[in-house]
Protein backbone atom coordinates (compact mmCIF):
# COMPACT_ATOMS: atom_id res chain seq x y z
CA UNK A 1 0.00 0.00 0.00
CA UNK A 2 0.76 3.71 -0.33
CA UNK A 3 1.78 5.85 2.63
CA UNK A 4 -2.62 7.09 2.69
CA UNK A 5 -2.52 3.52 4.33
CA UNK A 6 -0.95 4.25 7.73
CA UNK A 7 -3.29 2.07 10.45
CA UNK A 8 -2.52 -0.14 12.89
CA UNK A 9 -3.28 -3.52 10.96
CA UNK A 10 -0.43 -2.27 7.85
CA UNK A 11 1.61 -5.15 6.09
CA UNK A 12 4.62 -6.32 7.95
CA UNK A 13 8.18 -6.00 7.23
CA UNK A 14 9.79 -2.62 5.65
CA UNK A 15 8.73 -0.10 3.37
CA UNK A 16 10.71 2.67 2.06
CA UNK A 17 8.62 6.02 0.48
CA UNK A 18 9.62 8.53 -1.23
CA UNK A 19 7.79 11.64 -2.58
CA UNK A 20 6.19 14.95 -1.33
CA UNK A 21 4.86 16.09 1.64
CA UNK A 22 1.30 15.35 2.96
CA UNK A 23 -0.97 15.89 5.48
CA UNK A 24 -2.42 13.14 7.60
CA UNK A 25 -4.44 12.94 11.18
CA UNK A 26 -3.52 11.40 14.07
CA UNK A 27 -2.75 7.83 14.13
CA UNK A 28 -0.47 4.71 15.80
CA UNK A 29 0.72 1.36 14.82
CA UNK A 30 3.18 -0.77 16.54
CA UNK A 31 5.91 -0.17 14.04
CA UNK A 32 8.80 2.59 14.05
CA UNK A 33 8.69 4.93 11.47
CA UNK A 34 11.12 7.65 10.34
CA UNK A 35 10.39 10.70 8.67
CA UNK A 36 13.38 12.63 6.64
CA UNK A 37 13.20 15.98 5.18
CA UNK A 38 15.06 16.15 1.86
CA UNK A 39 13.82 19.38 0.93
CA UNK A 40 11.41 22.00 1.91
CA UNK A 41 9.72 21.85 5.23
CA UNK A 42 6.88 19.03 6.98
CA UNK A 43 5.06 19.91 9.58
CA UNK A 44 5.24 16.97 12.39
CA UNK A 45 3.25 16.14 15.54
CA UNK A 46 4.64 12.95 17.97
CA UNK A 47 2.65 12.67 21.47
CA UNK A 48 2.63 16.35 22.61
CA UNK A 49 5.28 17.42 20.83
CA UNK A 50 4.95 19.61 17.78
CA UNK A 51 7.65 21.27 15.08
CA UNK A 52 8.10 22.18 11.63
CA UNK A 53 10.77 20.07 10.03
CA UNK A 54 13.30 21.96 7.76
CA UNK A 55 15.20 20.35 4.95
CA UNK A 56 18.18 17.83 6.92
CA UNK A 57 15.56 17.15 9.56
CA UNK A 58 14.27 14.04 11.16
CA UNK A 59 11.67 12.32 13.28
CA UNK A 60 12.20 9.42 15.15
CA UNK A 61 8.23 7.78 15.63
CA UNK A 62 8.67 5.32 18.45
CA UNK A 63 6.02 2.48 18.31
CA UNK A 64 2.37 2.98 18.99
CA UNK A 65 3.10 7.24 19.70
CA UNK A 66 0.40 9.07 18.31
CA UNK A 67 1.75 10.89 15.08
CA UNK A 68 0.59 13.34 12.46
CA UNK A 69 2.06 15.07 9.50
CA UNK A 70 0.60 18.69 8.22
CA UNK A 71 2.25 20.07 4.85
CA UNK A 72 4.17 23.21 5.47
CA UNK A 73 3.79 26.28 3.06
CA UNK A 74 7.54 25.00 1.64
CA UNK A 75 6.46 21.52 -0.39
CA UNK A 76 8.57 19.03 1.29
CA UNK A 77 10.33 16.16 -0.64
CA UNK A 78 10.60 13.71 2.03
CA UNK A 79 11.76 9.87 2.66
CA UNK A 80 9.74 7.73 5.34
CA UNK A 81 10.71 4.48 6.76
CA UNK A 82 8.36 2.48 8.39
CA UNK A 83 10.18 -0.93 9.84
CA UNK A 84 8.32 -3.85 12.10
CA UNK A 85 10.51 -3.90 15.29
CA UNK A 86 11.51 -7.53 13.83
CA UNK A 87 14.33 -4.85 11.78
CA UNK A 88 15.46 -3.43 15.29
CA UNK A 89 17.63 -6.07 16.77
CA UNK A 90 19.27 -5.27 19.87
CA UNK A 91 17.01 -2.06 20.12
CA UNK A 92 13.75 -3.37 20.60
CA UNK A 93 13.09 -3.58 24.45
CA UNK A 94 14.36 0.13 24.55
CA UNK A 95 11.68 0.76 21.87
CA UNK A 96 9.29 -0.82 23.98
CA UNK A 97 10.13 0.48 27.26
CA UNK A 98 10.61 4.74 26.53
CA UNK A 99 9.93 6.82 24.58
CA UNK A 100 11.59 10.06 23.16
CA UNK A 101 11.87 13.61 25.48
CA UNK A 102 12.06 14.94 21.63
CA UNK A 103 11.40 12.86 19.00
CA UNK A 104 12.90 15.53 16.08
CA UNK A 105 16.82 15.68 15.23
CA UNK A 106 18.11 19.02 13.53
CA UNK A 107 21.55 17.44 13.13
CA UNK A 108 21.55 13.70 12.08
CA UNK A 109 24.89 11.49 12.23
CA UNK A 110 26.02 11.13 8.60
CA UNK A 111 25.53 7.34 9.65
CA UNK A 112 21.72 7.95 9.73
CA UNK A 113 21.62 10.19 5.79
CA UNK A 114 23.80 7.18 4.29
CA UNK A 115 21.37 4.43 6.17
CA UNK A 116 18.02 6.13 4.79
CA UNK A 117 19.73 6.56 1.01
CA UNK A 118 20.60 2.95 0.75
CA UNK A 119 17.40 1.53 2.41
CA UNK A 120 15.29 3.85 0.12
CA UNK A 121 17.27 2.80 -2.34
CA UNK A 122 17.24 -0.63 -2.03
CA UNK A 123 13.45 -0.81 -1.58
CA UNK A 124 13.28 0.70 -4.81
CA UNK A 125 15.12 -1.57 -6.52
CA UNK A 126 13.02 -4.62 -8.54
CA UNK A 127 14.42 -7.73 -6.49
CA UNK A 128 14.97 -5.94 -3.32
CA UNK A 129 17.58 -7.57 -0.59
CA UNK A 130 15.46 -7.57 2.21
CA UNK A 131 18.35 -8.85 4.85
CA UNK A 132 19.49 -5.26 4.55
CA UNK A 133 17.22 -3.96 6.04
CA UNK A 134 17.70 -4.89 9.80
CA UNK A 135 21.34 -3.60 9.40
CA UNK A 136 20.99 -0.36 8.36
CA UNK A 137 18.25 0.15 10.80
CA UNK A 138 20.00 -1.11 13.63
CA UNK A 139 22.97 1.74 12.12
CA UNK A 140 20.59 4.31 12.36
CA UNK A 141 19.06 3.53 15.79
CA UNK A 142 22.71 3.14 17.53
CA UNK A 143 23.66 6.86 15.95
CA UNK A 144 20.13 8.58 16.67
CA UNK A 145 19.63 7.04 20.11
CA UNK A 146 22.17 9.00 22.29
CA UNK A 147 20.80 11.78 20.53
CA UNK A 148 17.02 11.30 21.53
CA UNK A 149 17.21 11.80 25.59
CA UNK A 150 15.29 8.74 25.83
CA UNK A 151 12.94 8.75 28.89
CA UNK A 152 12.18 5.25 30.65
CA UNK A 153 8.68 3.89 30.88
CA UNK A 154 6.21 3.70 28.10
CA UNK A 155 4.62 7.54 26.97
CA UNK A 156 1.86 8.91 28.48
CA UNK A 157 -0.29 8.08 25.29
CA UNK A 158 -0.84 4.59 26.62
CA UNK A 159 -3.18 5.93 29.09
CA UNK A 160 -4.47 9.40 26.93
CA UNK A 161 -7.94 9.32 25.98
CA UNK A 162 -6.73 9.97 22.61
CA UNK A 163 -4.97 7.05 22.38
CA UNK A 164 -7.83 4.69 23.21
CA UNK A 165 -10.12 6.49 20.87
CA UNK A 166 -7.06 6.61 17.40
CA UNK A 167 -6.83 2.34 18.50
CA UNK A 168 -10.31 2.08 18.64
CA UNK A 169 -10.89 4.10 15.19
CA UNK A 170 -8.34 2.16 13.19
CA UNK A 171 -9.26 -0.83 14.21
CA UNK A 172 -12.92 -0.38 13.28
CA UNK A 173 -13.14 2.67 10.85
CA UNK A 174 -14.50 -0.36 7.65
CA UNK A 175 -17.41 -0.43 10.17
CA UNK A 176 -20.56 1.28 10.87
CA UNK A 177 -19.32 3.51 13.54
CA UNK A 178 -20.65 6.65 15.53
CA UNK A 179 -19.27 9.19 17.86
CA UNK A 180 -21.23 7.34 20.71
CA UNK A 181 -20.54 4.00 19.68
CA UNK A 182 -16.96 4.57 19.63
CA UNK A 183 -17.45 6.78 23.06
CA UNK A 184 -18.62 3.41 24.62
CA UNK A 185 -15.97 1.21 23.08
CA UNK A 186 -13.39 3.47 24.84
CA UNK A 187 -15.35 3.75 28.10
CA UNK A 188 -16.37 7.29 28.15
CA UNK A 189 -19.00 10.06 27.40
CA UNK A 190 -19.95 11.31 24.03
CA UNK A 191 -19.48 14.90 25.45
CA UNK A 192 -16.22 14.10 26.33
CA UNK A 193 -15.00 12.82 23.47
CA UNK A 194 -16.25 15.21 21.44
CA UNK A 195 -14.35 18.14 23.53
CA UNK A 196 -11.22 15.14 22.85
CA UNK A 197 -11.52 15.71 19.45
CA UNK A 198 -11.85 19.21 19.15
CA UNK A 199 -8.87 20.17 21.69
CA UNK A 200 -6.30 17.87 20.13
CA UNK A 201 -7.87 16.28 16.90
CA UNK A 202 -8.53 19.73 15.32
CA UNK A 203 -11.84 18.59 14.05
CA UNK A 204 -15.15 16.65 14.74
CA UNK A 205 -15.08 13.13 14.77
CA UNK A 206 -17.36 12.67 11.33
CA UNK A 207 -14.58 14.78 9.42
CA UNK A 208 -11.48 12.82 11.00
CA UNK A 209 -13.55 9.21 10.62
CA UNK A 210 -13.93 10.62 6.80
CA UNK A 211 -10.49 11.21 6.51
CA UNK A 212 -9.59 8.04 7.22
CA UNK A 213 -11.62 6.17 4.94
CA UNK A 214 -10.75 8.29 2.61
CA UNK A 215 -7.40 7.71 2.96
CA UNK A 216 -7.79 4.12 2.75
CA UNK A 217 -10.05 4.22 -0.20
CA UNK A 218 -7.49 6.34 -2.03
CA UNK A 219 -5.21 3.33 -1.84
CA UNK A 220 -7.57 0.94 -3.07
CA UNK A 221 -7.84 3.02 -5.82
CA UNK A 222 -4.74 3.63 -6.98
CA UNK A 223 -2.99 0.03 -5.72
CA UNK A 224 -6.19 -2.54 -6.75
CA UNK A 225 -8.46 -3.44 -9.02
CA UNK A 226 -11.66 -2.93 -7.04
CA UNK A 227 -14.24 -0.89 -8.83
CA UNK A 228 -15.18 2.85 -7.36
CA UNK A 229 -18.22 1.50 -5.62
CA UNK A 230 -16.40 -1.18 -4.17
CA UNK A 231 -13.45 0.90 -3.09
CA UNK A 232 -15.92 3.13 -0.84
CA UNK A 233 -17.61 0.33 0.17
CA UNK A 234 -14.24 -1.33 1.61
CA UNK A 235 -13.51 2.04 3.18
CA UNK A 236 -16.46 1.94 5.27
CA UNK A 237 -18.47 4.69 3.62
CA UNK A 238 -22.27 3.42 3.72
CA UNK A 239 -23.41 4.73 0.27
CA UNK A 240 -21.56 5.73 -3.06
CA UNK A 241 -23.50 9.04 -2.83
CA UNK A 242 -21.38 9.53 0.23
CA UNK A 243 -18.27 8.58 -0.51
CA UNK A 244 -18.47 10.36 -3.78
CA UNK A 245 -19.42 13.66 -2.48
CA UNK A 246 -17.02 13.51 0.21
CA UNK A 247 -14.55 12.45 -2.17
CA UNK A 248 -15.12 15.68 -4.29
CA UNK A 249 -15.19 17.92 -1.06
CA UNK A 250 -11.80 17.06 0.33
CA UNK A 251 -10.05 16.81 -3.18
CA UNK A 252 -12.10 18.60 -5.97
CA UNK A 253 -12.55 15.60 -8.28
CA UNK A 254 -14.00 12.03 -8.55
CA UNK A 255 -12.76 9.04 -7.09
CA UNK A 256 -12.65 7.70 -10.53
CA UNK A 257 -10.63 10.64 -11.68
CA UNK A 258 -8.35 10.62 -9.02
CA UNK A 259 -7.77 6.54 -10.10
CA UNK A 260 -6.97 7.75 -13.63
CA UNK A 261 -4.59 10.69 -12.38
CA UNK A 262 -2.76 8.46 -9.65
CA UNK A 263 -1.70 6.03 -11.57
CA UNK A 264 -0.11 8.69 -13.98
CA UNK A 265 1.80 9.46 -10.93
CA UNK A 266 0.04 12.06 -9.63
CA UNK A 267 -2.07 12.55 -6.64
CA UNK A 268 -4.77 15.40 -5.41
CA UNK A 269 -2.37 18.14 -4.17
CA UNK A 270 0.88 16.37 -6.03
CA UNK A 271 2.00 19.21 -8.84
CA UNK A 272 -1.40 20.59 -9.50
Amino acid sequence: MERRAFFEDRKPGFQAISGPGFSFPPHLHPQLELLYVEEGEMGVTVGKSSTVLAAGHLAVVFPNQIHSYQKAPREASIIMLIADLSCTGGHLDTLLRSCPECPFLDNPHSNILYAIGQLAEEYGRAEPDAAVYGPLMQLILARAQPSLKLRQGRSADHQDLLWQVVHYVNKHYREPLTLSMVAQGVGASPGRLSRVFSEKVGQGFPAYLARIRLSYAQAILQDTELSVTEAGEEAGFESQRSFFRVFRQQYGMTPLQYRKQSRRGRGPGEGT
